[in-house]
């Protein structure tokens, strides 16, 4: 699915996790990455359109988060975390995602080691996500994932993310995979304050 989405080369980034990079202090704030997904191919039943959130540190049920729309340069409200936390084995058993799938939510061994295991959830779209409406130009795919924000995160009009009292610089760099079957998006959230910056990598596989 998603073919065409992504060209180019690049080795080494194969597997390498949709997380949030380097340690991370529970005085941060909590951003991640978000994926909507769907069942393989043959999953009776079949599940669509499912939205899962990928975060460095724990989540309650009922808590909500904002998703950048990058395309059209705004944050939107709310996805809710709908679901306890998710394993490998929950991913293909009760949702029944492609194994490419399921590396991009839960990383690989040598990846999580060295950044933590992650925390993964089943989220419901509520507020303005229920019906809203992505940019359809051509290159655009910020409906199928991307940057996962606190619910009151903001952005104004020159790009600059708020989150809370924090303001953040935003770079976005999208660096494919060496075979063509995706590519890996790196989300880095810079305070003026000279603190270490966030950086989020949300891989999207193809199959």
């Amino acid at each position: 699915m998603y073919e065409g989405k992504f060209a180019g080369h690049l080795a080494t980034l194969l597997a390498a996790g949709l997380l949030v990079a380097g340690s991370v202090s529970a005085a941060e704030p909590l951003v991640g990455g978000w994926r909507n997904l769907h069942s393989a191919n043959g999953a009776d039943p079949m599940r669509r359109d499912v939205p899962f959130a990928v975060l460095p540190r724990a989540a309650a049920k009922g808590d909500r988060f904002a998703i950048l729309d990058r395309e059209s340069r705004r944050v939107v409200c709310c996805l809710v975390v709908e679901s306890e936390r998710l394993d490998a084995i929950a991913l293909e058993t009760r949702y029944r995602l492609p194994g490419v799938w399921i590396a991009d939510l839960s990383g690989d061994e040598a990846y999580n080691r060295r950044r933590g295991e992650p925390h993964i959830y089943e989220m419901a779209r509520v507020d303005e996500l229920v019906d809203y409406a992505y940019s359809d130009a051509p290159e655009a795919y910020s409906d199928m994932g991307g940057l996962l924000l606190p619910a009151d995160a903001g952005m104004d009009a020159a790009g600059k993310l708020t989150l809370g009292a924090t303001g953040y610089r935003l770079q976005f760099t999208s660096l494919p995979f060496a075979d063509e079957n995706g590519a890996l998006d790196r989300y880095t959230l810079q305070a003026g304050d000279g603190a270490p910056a966030l950086v989020v990598d949300v891989p999207f596989s193809t199959y």
